[in-house]
């Protein structure tokens, strides 16, 4: 699986890409990986997850954010065990939440 930090302005190539902080990667989390897995087969293209670091009520609300099931490494390590080819990890902070 190929982890990128940056999004850069041209994409390398066209991908299947679903967006959100898949913390746990839980069964409805799965559930999106496989249909994202099933479309992007469909289409030719790479499956491909932008998630954010740290989860944005981290930022906006911290007295009320969720407790974090699993580390950005064991996140990255589940999508991998689920077939995902490449993650966009973005930096979620104040610059980043006022594009």
């Amino acid at each position: 699986m190929r982890v990128c930090r940056t999004i850069s302005a041209r994409s390398q190539s066209p991908t299947a890409l679903t967006i959100g902080n898949f913390d746990g990667v839980h069964q409805g989390h799965q559930v999106m990986l496989a249909r994202l897995k099933e479309q992007a087969c469909a289409l030719g293209l790479s499956a491909c997850v932008l998630t954010f670091e740290p989860h944005p009520l981290e930022l906006f609300a911290p007295q009320t954010a969720p407790t974090r099931l699993t580390s950005l490494r064991e996140k990255l390590e589940l999508l991998a065990a689920h077939g995902i080819e490449r993650v966009h990890v973005s930096r979620f902070n104040r610059a980043y939440a006022s594009r």
